[in-house]
């Protein structure tokens, strides 16, 4: 059994496709196609289900094959970012999966890995669910994450919490007057009710937050539009015809203005995740120490912010 042909069958399974596999892999799809037969022919079971040689899935076989062929190639890799480390500087491709709340911190959090380990390039991957984060960290496919958390962590993952956000109402000066009479200080979870509203996609932590938050103002705000992007809730908001509940970091263009949703207000925290594993890689020593100093300049920045608003009271 060769490290090629575990990686070759990595990205089949992944492509769903011989030939976006192949040219994935940088060979041609015959080449890839008799690195997965003898594989096959290695392990004494079938582990791709075709029809008329197209990928038609993974047997049961491929599936547990799978989990051991994303181990084996990930600790490759590993091995060789460790051994580079080790001659003097860390260089590296890491992969990170970012929430659509979470953008401003994966800047921060790269921002401090590049300033640490210059050869280092990243490979972002915006837009996703937390839940879509951890299974991607858990199959190798990401080497960090920002993701939305609970008290109780995630198993398996080393999770550190770098700080939170906060959920704001953001439309146009002109519906905000239409609908309040002006632009108001605050938006409560009431009057947010009886308005048109764009909100993140059920299913996504944020919007259960969201959901459970409201609950327990009783208060029921049903949308009119659900998107996975805050850039898509964002360009709906500037038409005009509805408010959107975004992070408060979202850049705004010129057409835009954010009011604070209160009673509830909607915080959710933000961590860096990545899977705990033994021994502790070089990319995961970096994420660690990159995500502990973002989580101290964030805790620094609320304690001085807390300090400035008892001056002045």
């Amino acid at each position: 059994m060769l490290l090629s042909q575990l990686t070759y069958f990595e990205v089949l399974a992944r492509e769903r496709h011989f030939g976006r596999a192949a040219a994935s892999c940088f060979v041609t799809t015959s080449t890839l196609s008799e690195a997965i037969r003898k594989l096959e022919k290695e392990v004494g079971s079938p582990l791709v289900n075709r029809s008329h040689s197209a990928f038609q899935g993974l047997t049961h076989e491929g599936e547990l094959v799978l989990t051991y062929a994303q181990r084996i190639t990930a600790d490759q890799r590993h091995l060789e970012e460790d051994l580079a480390a080790v001659r003097g500087e860390l260089s590296a491709t890491v992969r990170v999966g970012v929430i659509p709340a979470g953008t401003g911190w994966a800047a921060r959090l790269l921002d401090r890995i590049a300033e640490a380990h210059p050869r280092v390039r990243f490979d972002l991957r915006a837009g996703l669910r937390s839940e879509e984060i951890v299974e991607g960290l858990r199959a190798h496919e990401l080497d960090a994450g920002i993701i939305h958390t609970t008290p109780e962590g995630v198993r398996g993952q080393r999770v550190t919490t770098v700080g939170s956000v906060r959920f704001t109402v953001v439309g146009v000066p002109a519906l905000f007057r239409e609908r309040f009479g002006s632009v108001p200080a605050s938006l409560s979870g009431a009057e947010l009710s009886t308005s048109a509203v764009a909100l993140l996609s059920p299913g996504m932590l944020a919007r259960e937050e969201f959901n459970r938050a409201m609950s327990e103002f009783d208060v029921q705000v049903t949308p009119v539009l659900d998107s996975d992007a805050v850039a898509a809730l964002l360009s709906s908001a500037e038409e005009g015809r509805w408010f959107a509940v975004v992070p408060e970091w979202a850049p705004l263009s010129d057409r835009l203005c954010a009011v604070p949703l209160e009673d509830p207000e909607v915080r959710l925290s933000i961590a860096v995740s990545r899977l705990d594993t033994r021994p502790v890689t070089s990319v995961a020593r970096a994420v660690d120490a990159a995500a502990a100093e973002v989580a101290a300049e964030v805790a620094a920045e609320v304690a001085a912010e807390m300090a400035a608003g008892g001056a002045s009271s």
